[in-house]
């Protein structure tokens, strides 16, 4: 049976978070998106994130998030232009600590150059260069 429709990729993400505030600061200063609209009857603040967006709520009150390992969410991968030797020095100077990378990995486009970091809510958001830097390919897993 054929679909009614066709797909064209992820429009939008939404992540809970503790302090909405705290969030906005750093996906702005951080990563570089700028918060585009506030749609207060749910208390959504969204995020532009290139041609997609990623929402911020805010929990409710007297709720914690689980740790970063029962959320059901293992990354955000964040498709990203620049060049990494900058991107490691801007990370150090917001203080923001790489958890993994630079490594050359595979994705929607291809292998490119990915950074690891950690959100102020730990989520773990993967900072994606469209090139490899410091290319290592694998084309298949190794057998045990």
């Amino acid at each position: 049976m054929t679909l009614p429709i066709r797909l064209n990729g992820i429009d939008h993400v939404v992540l809970k978070v503790t302090d909405v505030a705290r969030s906005i600061a750093f996906y702005e200063s951080v990563v570089g998106m700028k918060l585009e609209r506030i749609f207060e009857p749910l208390a959504v603040h969204q995020m532009r994130c290139g041609a997609n967006l990623i929402d911020l709520v805010a929990l409710p009150a007297g709720q914690t998030l689980p740790p970063p390992e029962s959320r059901g969410i293992e990354h955000l991968c964040l498709s990203v232009e620049g060049e990494v030797d900058a991107l490691v020095k801007s990370l150090a100077a917001h203080e923001v600590e790489i958890s993994r990378g630079p490594m050359e990995v595979y994705g929607a486009k291809g292998f490119g150059t990915s950074i690891y970091i950690r959100d102020p809510d730990g989520y773990e958001v993967e900072l994606k260069l469209g090139y490899a830097a410091r290319p290592v390919r694998v084309t298949e897993w190794p057998k045990p």
